[in-house]
């Protein structure tokens, strides 16, 4: 899914950039017809904001892939240190082994 969704977002950034070159070389007024009026002063910012968003979600669902920020990382992180209190308790003696053994179970589930 993260492979398909950056593989797309890397395909409209690229439509995106080459759509200005393939719009300036199909008359014969090399591109400045995009410059009247009142429609180039809108349509370049839109392009710009369309880019930068792109790139920021591409950046966005590669660091989810890398598992950058994602939160079931920090709570495998929080599982595994309550597995280890749970042990050291165990190993003080402040829980019997039918305790540690359910609550173990209970924390694997």
């Amino acid at each position: 899914m993260v492979k398909a969704l950056s593989t797309l977002s890397l395909a409209s950034a690229m439509a995106v950039t080459a759509a200005p070159a393939a719009l300036a070389q199909s008359g014969n007024s090399y591109g400045y017809h995009m410059m009247d009026g009142w429609g180039g002063w809108f349509m370049g910012p839109i392009m710009m904001l369309l880019v930068f968003g792109l790139l920021i979600l591409g950046v966005v669902l590669v660091l989810r892939a890398l598992g950058i920020g994602d939160s079931t990382h920090s709570k495998g992180n929080s599982q595994d240190r309550a597995l280890e209190i749970l042990k050291e308790r165990f190993a003080r003696g402040e829980i019997d082994e039918e305790e540690y053994q359910n609550r173990k179970k209970h924390l694997r589930d």
